[in-house]
C-alpha cells in the first residue's frame, strides 16, 4: 500500500512499529522451532528482522524480514518480506537529494501479518521436507 506525504500519521507509525515488533517475535519462534530440526539435515537457517534506519519516515528507512536457508558449504537460498520502505520522490522517481518540489512517500506491506507469517513457514518447512 502506497503512502503519500499526507498520510504519513501517527497512527501509521504505529503500525508500522506494531508490525515490525510482530515478525521480529515471530523470526525469533520460528529459529527455535525449525532450527534444531534444521541443523539435523544439515542445513543453516537464519531469519532475522532488519531495519535500515532510526524514523521510520525518513527516507531510506526500511524494514523487512530475511529468510535465509543453505546447505552447508554449498548454495542459498534468501527470502525477503519487505514491511515498509521510505523514501523521496520527485516527478515519480527515486532521488537522494531534497529538491524543490520532490515528497517523501512510503510503502506498507498489502499482506495480513498472518498470510505472511504462513507464507514463511511454509516455505521454512518446504526445504526441510528435502
Amino acid at each position: 500500500m502506497k503512502l503519500e506525504q499526507h498520510e504519513l500519521t501517527r497512527t501509521v507509525k504505529g503500525k508500522i512499529m506494531e508490525a515490525e515488533r510482530k515478525f521480529g517475535k515471530l523470526c525469533d519462534e520460528l529459529l527455535l522451532k525449525y532450527g534444531p530440526i534444521a541443523a539435523e539435515k544439515q542445513l543453516d537457517v537464519e531469519i532475522a528482522l532488519h531495519r535500515t534506519g532510526h524514523d521510520s519516515f525518513t527516507p531510506y528507512y526500511r524494514s523487512g524480514i530475511t529468510m535465509d536457508v543453505s546447505r552447508k558449504g554449498g548454495k542459498s537460498d534468501t527470502h525477503r518480506v519487505v514491511i515498509w520502505e521510505c523514501q523521496r520522490e520527485f516527478l515519480g522517481i527515486p532521488t537522494k537529494r531534497n529538491l524543490p518540489g520532490s515528497k517523501v512517500i512510503g510503502e506498507y506491506m498489502d499482506e495480513p501479518y498472518e498470510q505472511v507469517a504462513q507464507e514463511l513457514i511454509k516455505r521454512l518447512e518446504s526445504y526441510l521436507k528435502d
